[in-house]
């Protein structure tokens, strides 16, 4: 959650540290602070509130100096405040923290015994006066950075919970310390210059010779080396790899927002996840160019889909797809309840990890809980050197590329992708469906971003009933099949970008209980494509309607039934049914963005949310 910049060499400026926490924006935050080091100290500026508020303090820091770190913090253990903000201080060590330290009351009052004194209500500075305690404790028995070093290792074999820390130390003037366990830490190599950063956007502006620290790792930076250690002490080798990112995609390119950019970059999501995978034959899956090739997909009998939010979703609408093709039983679990159930691992047993960072905590835990029990793991994440991915058997890589609004658009459509891909992959390998089948299905999946595209058309006609309905307490959404997980996303979008109470519900289950709801306050928006399910969702419209409640119908272009029920109606391009979804995706992403700008929010930083949850 949490933003954490670092810098080592000649470079050092409060701009650099400052842009740099800029890039992590998308990751949500209240308060930040930066600290540079110099000769003689370790200068800290904090603020509360958005970087606005941190740069009109830059000028106190120093003009110039060979390290530093920055932070912006998403508050977990106590309020947002200038106190509570990073990095925090005890003796000769500055330190900064993104995740949370479990233990941290129990380690709390043995300090406080043994008299250090607490200013923050943070987990985060126990860890430095803890630091601080083997610091001091080590004396003078090692050079001052290997006696930082081990207090660090020391350290963290204290702590429960999840950390990524970047840490400075007076003594050391000219490195920069790190460790990791849980929450993602990147490291990047350049030319008498090294950096870290929690993500990777913070860092392509300066490298693309990147390497992902593991759970454990300890590291040491000089503006000339990267040395990384393990939990115990011991140097170890880790592989640097080159990041394909460029500056210009985490630029808006003329949009508004960077929501609306990544809405409309949809089709590029989808072509670039299916190309070179997928071709329009008998075998139409490339099972080493999808990462699946490990997984002896024919050994397949049973899959879980284990993700969060959006990703959640997208697990949903890949469960039908995947029982379509296979006939095989396919589960979606909430990652965040996984691991608290009775297991029902068994061998043949497939788990797909799915994030958009690849670094959701629940997920993360979630597969690891199964591949325990003997379950394959397959990640399908957009980003590289992922922890989730680093944890799976196998990586089926998503290509969106960087998503920087918060709320989740074109990563959601990557991932459908890679689900239907993994679906005719197994299909592929046992033989459920025959090869013509199979080819008919990869041409209307590669047909996906060309009517993608032409949906997004679509955008006036959202903006337009968006102005009329901006104001409404709370929107119902409904959908049947494969559109139920999508009017849930629908519904989630609202929730995050606009505030208001939504929620969606499979067509069938009004009767059940929602249908209470329904009066001439309630807009219900109700996805309609002509698909097998359209009559009965007409008949929901129907029951709608005899109660006074209004429909905003999302349908196929030319249904004049529906629209003639609709208080609203938006027309999408009809489609082959497999790929309806991603098509319904785009007017629900762009309600929850146009709401949100008509009632004048901050669409690419909502409240109280983060785009890469790092914390249970």
């Amino acid at each position: 959650m949490c933003g954490v910049i670092g810098y080592v060499g000649k470079g050092a400026t409060p701009r650099f540290f400052f842009e740099g926490l800029k890039r992590l924006e998308y990751r949500g935050y209240d308060s930040a602070g930066i600290a540079m080091s110099t000769e003689r100290e370790i200068r800290v500026v904090k603020a509360e509130g958005k970087l606005s508020a941190l740069e009109q303090l830059l000028d106190t820091l120093p003009e110039r100096s060979s390290t530093g770190i920055g932070h912006t913090r998403w508050a977990t253990h106590g309020r947002p405040s200038v106190t509570n903000a990073h990095p925090h201080q005890s003796g000769p060590i500055t330190l900064l923290h993104n995740g949370i330290i479990e233990n941290h009351a129990e380690l709390r009052a043995r300090l406080e015994g043994e008299g250090f004194t607490f200013l923050s209500e943070t987990d985060t500075e126990v860890v430095v006066h803890l630091l601080n305690r083997w610091y001091t404790d080590l004396g003078d028995q090692m050079v001052p950075q290997e006696r930082m070093k081990e207090a660090l290792v020391r350290t963290i074999r204290e702590l429960k919970g999840a950390y990524a820390f970047a840490i400075l130390c007076q003594e050391t003037p000219g490195i920069l310390y790190a460790a990791k366990y849980g929450s993602p830490l990147a490291l990047g190599r350049g030319e008498g210059e090294n950096y870290l950063a929690s993500g990777i956007a913070a860092l392509v502006e300066h490298t693309h010779d990147v390497v992902m620290l593991l759970d454990g790792d300890v590291a040491v930076l000089s503006d000339q080396a990267i040395t990384v250690y393990d939990r115990t002490g011991a140097p170890v080798e880790r592989d640097f790899f080159e990041v394909n990112w460029s500056p210009e995609m985490l630029d808006k390119g003329g949009y508004p927002h960077f929501m609306l950019k990544e809405i409309h970059e949809h089709p590029i999501a989808i072509r670039e996840t299916l190309a070179g995978r997928l071709s329009a034959t008998e075998r139409p899956v490339d099972l080493a160019k999808c990462g699946f090739e490990a997984l002896d997909l024919a050994s397949v009998d049973r899959i879980q889909l284990v993700a969060c939010g959006t990703s959640y979703y997208a697990a949903q609408v890949g469960r039908y797809v995947i029982e379509q093709m296979t006939g095989i039983p396919v589960e979606t679990d909430l990652a965040s309840e996984y691991r608290y159930r009775a297991s029902t691992v068994r061998p043949g047993t497939l788990t797909v990890a799915i994030s958009q960072s690849g670094e959701t905590i629940d997920t993360l835990f979630a597969v690891r809980h199964a591949m325990e029990r003997g379950a394959r793991g397959l990640g399908m994440v957009n980003a590289q050197g992922s922890s989730i991915a680093l944890a799976c058997h196998a990586e089926c890589r998503l290509m969106a590329g960087p998503e920087v609004g918060v709320a989740s658009t074109k990563a959601f459509s990557a991932q459908m992708a890679a689900l239907f891909l993994l679906g005719l992959a197994v299909a592929q390998e046992k033989a459920t469906i025959s090869g013509r089948l199979l080819a008919q299905y990869a041409e209307e999946l590669l047909s996906a971003p060309a009517y993608v595209e032409q949906t997004l058309a679509v955008s006036s006609a959202v903006e337009a009933v968006a102005s009329k309905i901006y104001q409404v307490p709370a929107l119902s959404f409904i959908g049947r099949g494969p559109q139920w997980p999508v009017a849930c996303e629908g519904a989630l979008k609202v929730k995050e970008l606009a505030y208001l109470f939504a929620e969606a519900y499979a067509g069938g289950e009004m009767k059940h209980g929602p249908i209470a709801l329904i009066d001439e306050q309630l807009t219900t928006v109700v996805l309609a494509p002509r698909d097998s399910y359209v009559e009965k969702t007409i008949s929901n419209i129907a029951e709608i309607r005899a109660r006074g409640g209004k429909i905003l119908a999302v349908g196929t272009e030319g249904d004049s039934e529906l629209e003639a029920l609709s208080d609203d109606f938006i027309g999408i391009p009809q489609v082959p049914k497999l790929i309806q979804p991603f098509i319904t995706a785009i007017p629900m992403h762009l309600l929850g963005y146009w709401i949100a700008e008509r009632r004048g929010h901050d669409i690419d930083q909502p409240r109280n949310l983060a785009k890469s949850v790092t914390v249970e």
